[in-house]
């Protein structure tokens, strides 16, 4: 392949000007665990020609598209590029129950259609050879990617070719999809819905800026829908690039661009707001969501992948593998996320109390790395056993019980969800009752507000908030607050021989700026990206630390 030709696949070019409406390629990427995320589809395209497997987040994803297979007018195909690199997606995604597509075709490398659907005699072909190629690397389906077929003879063509090629797959047990351009996509016959899988839609590529707002994947999704695509069919694809330049999502960042913005120097993208509407519309409208590509994407807090997994748990109740982004190494506050109820232990100094009747407040925790996906918690050494989900928790230990292993999900609202290994765990339903340790039976997972502040950092009883924060309930206001705004934080001083110190700490534990003052109120210029940050309150070595959320 050359460098040309790999441009024209990265921008997946139309070559129909007509039809420059809407799409590239689609990338359904997605985050299966249990029977309910199963529905849901999440579909990733990993090209040949860029991404590594290894950087691949196999647990928030269902599928992924190896691209692109070039086929010949004869039903043939051109030599796959780098064969071992699709032989490792394979075996790295069957690991974590992933399937994987070879996507044929691409915006420059489906030509050789025109003569496939014009014989029946290729048309055969092509089946058989791509049912040949699925087996040779074990693969679990085919994707058709052809931009585009003409309309009328070669249409009805091309739908002879995909109902001979989804009986070949589907006999097999295998998977037959294609993707379509986003509007006007009238060379797919109405036919092609009853003999594919599902549709991944590419809805992008509209124009040379702003190529993919979310009004444009509405009304991709419904005129999709309108046509008879069943919604478990209709998969809403996404970019993970900008127009015009065609730099990726990770290019902007490094330079400098807002991953919750769509816009930067003039280059229209999809950042993580974005993204998040987008998967919350395929699961109102559709059955899945797909981008194009992975390799495009960041890791860590930023990454656009993990944000359509936050959505995915969000809207299937939280099952499924947890997102890995606990804070490992540092103490946190947990808090039971509704009326505080949760059991005690005095931050660490006694045996775990269940079954309280009262709100406890907040209960520190520090938290390690289990090395499987998992993380621990240890209250000074002193915690309620389940022997790590092995048996129900039990309360009151008189001895130390070192570390507990969980899973633990991020959620849409920045609380968190804890579950006991194997889900065996302590239950306050929630936060409405008090906790009910000894449990019997599995109670999935329970939900708490979390704050995290340094190991060392002593924090200030509820009952004394008002010393520290002038008698003014939550301390600050307002909370959300909006970026480019100002928070106002009233402070009191604990003890008049020492300042009062307020402290603006991210996710990490990171400090982005700290203020000194007294009694009174002062403002800070909110300056930070949307998200979830922690405003610490200390006078005399006396901490109140209070969630922030940055709208």
């Amino acid at each position: 392949m050359t460098k040309n030709s790999r441009m024209l696949f990265l921008g997946h070019l139309k070559t129909k000007p007509g039809r420059m409406m809407c799409c590239m390629l689609l990338i359904l990427l997605s985050s299966l665990m249990t029977p309910a995320e199963a529905q849901f589809k999440v579909v990733g395209y990993l090209p040949t020609w860029a991404g590594s497997v290894s950087n691949i987040q196999f647990n928030k994803l269902t599928h992924v598209n190896y691209a692109f297979l070039i086929p010949t007018s004869n039903g043939g195909y051109q030599p796959i590029e780098d064969p071992a690199k699709l032989q490792s997606l394979v075996t790295a995604a069957h690991a974590n129950g992933v399937k994987v597509l070879v996507s044929v075709g691409g915006g420059g490398g489906g030509d050789g259609f025109h003569g496939i659907v014009a014989s029946a005699a290729n048309r055969v072909n092509f089946a058989n050879n791509m049912l040949a190629f699925a087996n040779q690397y074990n693969l679990d389906g085919i994707d058709i990617d052809w931009e585009y077929p003409a309309d009328g003879t070669e249409a009805n063509n091309f739908l002879l070719m995909m109902q001979q090629l989804s009986t070949t797959m589907h006999n097999n047990g295998k998977l037959c999809t294609i993707a379509v351009i986003g509007l006007y996509g009238t060379s797919i016959v109405n036919g092609v819905f009853a003999t594919v899988d599902y549709l991944t839609i590419m809805a992008y590529d509209d124009n040379d800026y702003e190529h993919s707002t979310y009004n444009l994947a509405v009304q991709c999704m419904n005129y999709w829908r309108g046509r008879g695509v069943p919604a478990a069919k209709a998969i809403l694809g996404v970019p993970f690039y900008c127009r015009p330049t065609w730099e990726t999502y990770a290019q902007l960042l490094a330079q400098g661009a807002d991953p919750y913005s769509d816009t930067y120097n003039g280059k229209g993208y999809n950042g993580i707001t974005t993204i998040k509407n987008k998967t919350n519309l395929a699961f109102d409208q559709g059955g899945g969501i797909m981008m194009w590509e992975l390799s495009g994407d960041v890791s860590g807090q930023y990454s656009l992948v993990s944000a359509i997994h936050e959505v995915v748990l969000n809207r299937t109740g939280g099952g499924g593998n947890p997102v890995t982004t606990a804070p490992i190494g540092k103490t946190i506050w947990l808090q039971a996320s509704s009326n505080a109820l949760y059991v005690s232990s005095e931050n660490g100094t006694k045996a775990m109390n269940c079954n309280r009747t009262t709100p406890q407040g907040w209960e520190q925790f520090l938290v390690g790395d289990a090395g499987n996906g998992k993380v621990t918690l240890q209250s000074m050494g002193k915690y309620v056993s389940s022997e790590n989900g092995a048996q129900a928790m039990a309360c009151n230990r008189a001895t130390p019980q070192g570390w507990e292993q969980f899973d633990w999900v991020v959620n849409a609202d920045n609380t968190i969800s804890l579950r006991g290994n194997n889900g065996l765990y302590v239950s306050s339903e929630n936060g409405t009752a008090a906790m009910n340790c000894n449990r019997t039976t599995i109670q999935g997972w329970e939900k708490f507000n979390v704050g995290i502040i340094t190991a060392t950092a002593t924090r200030i009883a509820t009952a004394s908030l008002n010393t520290v924060t002038g008698n003014i309930p939550g301390g600050m206001y307002p909370n959300p607050v909006q970026k480019g705004s100002a928070l106002t934080v009233a402070v009191k001083q604990y003890n008049a021989n020492a300042p009062v110190h307020v402290t603006v700490i991210d996710l990490s534990g990171k400090t982005l700026a700290q203020f000194n003052a007294n009694t009174g109120t002062i403002n800070i210029p909110v300056k930070y990206m949307p998200g979830t940050y922690f405003v610490k309150i200390e006078n005399a070595g006396k901490h109140y630390v209070q969630k922030l959320i940055v709208q």
